[in-house]
């Protein structure tokens, strides 16, 4: 077996490797391999010629307190069946570790597919969030057609307000838009007085599903109009924290990370939280 970093060479075998894995939808995985495939920050496992194991990597920057700390956000974390359960997994993200660590990236985060997936790893719950599903009661608001630009000032006047939520500048946050759009998702704005105060990006499948859902003030105008646009289907959301909805609050996203990142984490007092990675 080997161990190493991708290169653009195995793109190929990377995307076979994530659809045979992973559900997405087409689209979505042609957008990510065009967008998102970084092979100097990914690596995989090798019998031969043949990819067996891989993890993505995509540095970012997560708030803390004031200021942020770069991380390496791992991803489409998948072996192919027949060599399942035989540790690759686990060789495959020590590699990226330490390759991280070389080059002065010193945390790793993901959002699990499974709770306790990566504790044996020493991942430990780092962003939490509520998932409202569709209780309670909510007065409308002025809801208004979505615009990125309104949109980037809402979500960057966030990352002030929570530990670990990725810092991201209108580039990058234009990219997340692709992604969404890549997906089939819906969005819309929610205005108060004139000013732009939150938006909400959502699928629509079975049910209506909130996928990034941000607000400078009130959450219920935009959970309102989720469960309008849901109809008799069922309406859901993921939500900060201490958003003034109900919901249970779980861990999201997990992290390896030196103790110093943690007690500085501890010492922001902003509660920890963080939208979906990409």
């Amino acid at each position: 077996m080997t161990i190493r970093l991708l290169t653009r060479s195995d793109l190929s075998q990377t995307r076979a490797l994530w659809e045979t894995a992973f559900d997405d939808p087409p689209a979505f995985v042609d957008w990510f391999f065009e967008n998102r495939y970084l092979p100097a920050w990914s690596v995989g496992v090798f019998d031969g010629n043949k990819l067996i194991s891989a993890i993505h990597g995509t540095p970012m920057d997560l708030s803390l307190g004031d200021g942020s700390f770069t991380a390496l956000m791992t991803s489409g974390v998948a072996t192919i069946p027949e060599e399942r359960g035989r540790g690759h997994m686990y060789d495959a993200m020590r590699f990226l570790q330490g390759e991280a660590e070389r080059r002065g990236n010193r945390a790793l985060f993901n959002h699990p597919q499974r709770q306790g997936a990566y504790a044996h790893l020493g991942f430990r719950p780092s962003t939490f969030t509520k998932y409202w599903q569709g209780e309670g009661e909510f007065p409308p608001g002025e809801i208004v057609p979505f615009d990125e630009g309104e949109a980037f000032e809402v979500y960057a006047a966030m990352a002030d307000r929570y530990t670990g939520f990725v810092r991201r500048d209108r580039d990058a946050f234009r990219l997340k838009m692709a992604d969404y759009a890549a997906d089939d998702a819906g969005a819309f704005l929610l205005r108060e007085a004139g000013k732009t105060v939150g938006y909400c990006v959502y699928f629509e499948k079975e049910e209506v599903y909130g996928e990034e859902v941000l607000s400078l003030t009130d959450y219920g105008p935009l959970l309102h109009e989720l469960r309008r646009i849901a109809g008799d289907r069922p309406a859901s959301a993921k939500l900060p924290p201490d958003a003034d909805a109900p919901g249970e609050v779980r861990p999201q996203n997990v992290m390896l990370a030196p103790e110093e990142i943690w007690r500085a984490m501890e010492a922001s007092g902003k509660p920890c939280f963080c939208v979906d990675e990409y």
